[in-house]
């Protein structure tokens, strides 16, 4: 090939559909080198206002590229509309993370420039984690993201109980990366191709690779989104990490990894259907039933929502193992919903940990309507909508998975799904019973309220009904995705 030739076969990328990426990635450069050069009382003040500037700007330009479907930088990106709805809910979480990590690390008497810049790389992997098919970006940005993860989860030097969850979570970690990039590898000898679509619709003679490549590939997102047995990092990195973090790794973390396997449903289940639902059935009655079972026996608060979160993922994966388009449509509006009602949840305690004597133990909940009225009643909402109770998102989301296993006629699974659901029961209305109906532990002040954090808490408490309410508002973006997916 001739030079001529070779500049006719450079594509100029389609910049348009990567704005909200390139707008997220030059804010974490700026916070970078601002984080260099400034001095500690300037940070304070320049780095969270930049942060939110950039991440509303991201935001906003989600708009735009939703009128531009398509791939750039030769097929390794692709915007669409699942691409899109993950990315206006993570872009979202981020900003309400900022509103509250400014007071928290204030009362936990520490300012940690480096915080900034790590989440917005963080959140830059995540957004580009959700809109590629490609092997060798989905490695560079699981990578980007874990990294990130890692440093966040260890922030609290002076902790040894946030040292120890980061390192479990880098042990873990770096064996799912590890098992998805040997995945990679035996689909790549399989098809010819580092295209998850391409790869899936290869008609090769000899399965084997495939079979073997997707296990291992599947196992490592598995780690990531922690479904049993392979859930040992969660709780640890959950308590340990600063609570805004975990906020955005119970949420976003969760979105950002579920997503590539959300999009190669449909093209597995063409291939493995019955396979596929047994597998990933049994994980999900698994993972269920352990996350609710041991979370009944916990004293910690941070440690409760985080087999709360493996549960979580259990029903998510119920919606997984459904081989029809209400499947993959319940799996997207779970994730979504599920995004809120956790990071609203760990925020109150992110709140309460402002106060010297507060030890994360549930019993600390005993009275709090009496102290804190209003924080009450949104912790109330969360709790009622993990659980599941109308006229929550919870509610709503467990009834699609629900819809979605009787179409399969996956009436096993319903049914641990039902009996978890009520096994659940159990600790979150413990937490309801202590805030409204004993008298208070101890005297639960708030200092220095904050309107953001105050305005993000009616943000995600009204999201938490709202979206159960008028579900369309959500249905209007995911059943696109869905069924683009399934036609593709």
């Amino acid at each position: 090939m001739d030079i001529g030739q070779l500049i006719g076969a450079i594509q100029i990328p389609r910049l348009e559909l990567f704005l909200p990426e390139l707008i997220v990635l030059v804010t974490a450069f700026v916070l970078f080198t601002l984080d260099l050069i400034l001095s500690s009382p300037l940070k304070r003040v320049v780095l969270p206002s930049l942060s939110a500037i950039g991440y509303i700007l991201a935001l906003m330009s989600v708009g735009v590229t939703l009128q531009y479907e398509g791939d750039t930088f030769y097929g390794t990106f692709t915007n669409d509309s699942l691409g899109v709805l993950a990315k206006v809910f993570e872009l979202t979480i981020a900003i309400t993370v900022l509103a509250f990590s400014h007071r928290y690390f204030q009362s936990k008497r520490s300012f940690y420039g480096e915080f900034y810049y790590m989440l917005a790389f963080t959140l830059l992997g995540a957004m580009i984690l959700v809109s590629s098919y490609n092997l060798i970006i989905i490695y560079v940005s699981l990578e980007l993201v874990s990294i990130g993860f890692y440093m966040l989860t260890a922030l609290l030097r002076g902790s040894f109980v946030s040292k120890e969850g980061a390192f479990k979570y880098l042990i873990l970690g770096g064996l799912s990366i590890a098992l998805a990039s040997y995945g990679a590898v035996f689909m790549y000898v399989y098809s010819g191709s580092i295209d998850l679509r391409d790869i899936l619709r290869y008609s090769g003679e000899d399965y084997h690779y495939l079979i073997l490549g997707l296990v291992l590939f599947l196992i490592g997102f598995a780690i990531k989104i922690g479904a049993v047995p392979f859930h040992f990092w969660l709780p640890d990195a959950y308590q340990g990490a600063p609570t805004p973090v975990t906020a955005f790794m119970a949420s976003v973390g969760k979105l950002a990894f579920f997503i590539p396997v959300v999009r190669i449903m449909p093209l597995i289940q063409e291939k493995f259907s019955l396979a596929w639902m047994l597998t990933v059935g049994v994980i999900a009655a698994v993972t269920m039933l352990y996350g609710n079972f041991v979370a009944l026996v916990q004293k910690d608060i941070k440690r409760l929502l985080a087999y709360s979160s493996i549960a979580h993922s259990g029903y998510i994966l119920a919606a997984v193992a459904v081989t029809r388009e209400i499947g993959l449509k319940a799996v997207i509006y779970f994730l979504v919903v599920y995004a809120v009602m956790a990071t609203g949840s760990f925020f109150v305690v992110a709140v309460l940990e402002r106060n010297e004597d507060w030890n994360n133990e549930i019993r600390e909940f005993s009275g709090l309507r009496f102290s804190l009225p209003y924080l009450a009643f949104a912790f109330l909402v969360y709790m009622f909508a993990l659980l599941g109770v109308p006229p929550t998102v919870g509610f709503v989301g467990k009834t699609l998975v629900f819809m979605a296993l009787s179409f399969d006629k996956l009436w096993w699974l319903a049914f641990v799904m039902i009996l978890s659901t009520a096994i659940s029961t159990g600790y979150y209305v413990r937490l309801v019973v202590l805030m409204y109906m004993k008298d208070r532990e101890k005297e639960v002040a708030i200092r220095d309220r904050s309107y953001a954090e105050l305005a993000s808490l009616v943000l995600l408490t009204l999201l938490t009904v709202v979206l159960a309410v008028v579900p369309g508002v959500v249905w209007q973006l995911l059943s696109p995705a869905a069924e683009t997916l399934f036609a593709r």
